[in-house]
């Protein structure tokens, strides 16, 4: 078994929710969170960043504050946390499904995905332990 997280941009929620259904998962847990990956020093992917934030807050004067602060790493970001358990044999399918969902052109800012294993899940209400408790 396998604990599959993926850090996701606040509006991919849907998509990926889309993606998991689309392929027979309907279970997973997804909450709110902030944060930031690495600084980022490439002009050119800065560039396309800064159209994207100036895009999105376009009624929003704070918009060069903003791109500042996310190139010297001061601003933490909103983004979503999906965690989904899975059987070893659908984890490939579930990871090509989150990409396929949060992959963007913008180059950077599209989410980290985290695989661990999972020893033991059991289901509360039936006692129900490994694959069958997913």
């Amino acid at each position: 078994m396998k604990e599959i997280t993926a850090v996701i941009r606040m509006e991919k929620i849907g998509s990926t929710k889309k993606a998991l259904l689309d392929i027979g998962i309907p279970g997973f847990t997804a909450f709110k969170a902030e944060g930031r990956g690495r600084l980022v020093t490439d002009k050119n992917l800065l560039a396309k960043r800064k159209l994207s934030i100036v895009s999105m807050n376009s009624a929003n004067s704070g918009s060069d504050v903003l791109m500042t602060e996310f190139v010297n790493g001061t601003k933490i970001f909103p983004c979503r946390v999906i965690i989904v358990l899975a059987a070893d044999k659908d984890a490939d399918k579930i990871i090509r499904a989150i990409i396929g969902a949060n992959r963007t052109d913008y180059g950077i800012g599209d989410g980290k995905i985290f695989v661990a294993p999972l020893d033991e899940t059991i289901r509360v209400r039936t006692r129900e332990t490994g694959d069958a408790a997913l």
